[in-house]
């Protein structure tokens, strides 16, 4: 009975000490503080809705009717304001290009607008075209890019082409 008492008393008084550093770290709490943080960046990311083939023409005849679209989609940050510029593989800035033939390397003219086939040039420089600012990422912005053929193309049948790059400043 010794014993049992004995255990009992050592259980009590563990229990008791426990019990007042308990009490005592309840009463004296040590606080601290942190921040959490992120730099969030601007962003536009370009999709476009794929090439643009011109209806075939028939040489000589080709008209200002030979006109296709494409739509440019952008996803912008909030807020930014994107700057697009369309450069075709001639460098020009002023939203006129030459598709050259596969083949016979002869040169068929082409001009990029915005709006219709008879709207704003679309280029580079000067000739870029600005948008209205972004109102999130998530809200896609799209554009319409129109190539229509300016000359006759009085040419060799052949299949014309070329490379327009596209830049968007934000």
């Amino acid at each position: 009975m010794n014993i049992q008492k004995s255990l009992l008393t050592a259980t009590l008084l563990i229990l008791g000490g426990f019990a007042a550093m308990t009490a005592n770290a309840a009463e004296n709490p040590v606080t601290g503080e942190f921040q959490v943080s992120v730099e969030v960046q601007s962003v536009c990311n370009i999709k476009t809705a794929g090439d643009i083939t011109l209806d075939a023409v028939k040489a000589g005849l080709a008209s200002e009717e030979a006109t296709k679209t494409a739509t440019l989609t952008l996803n912008c940050s909030e807020g930014a304001v994107p700057v697009i510029s369309l450069t075709p593989s001639s460098a020009s800035i002023d939203g006129t290009g030459v598709m050259t033939g596969g083949v016979s390397k002869q040169e068929v003219k082409y001009r990029l607008t915005s709006g219709s086939a008879a709207g704003t040039v679309w280029g580079s420089g000067d000739n870029a075209v600005t948008l209205a600012a972004a109102k999130n990422y998530a809200t896609a912005i799209d554009t319409t890019i129109y190539a229509t053929v300016t000359d006759t193309a009085d040419v060799k049948p052949d299949t014309y082409s070329d490379t327009i790059n596209v830049s968007v400043a934000y």
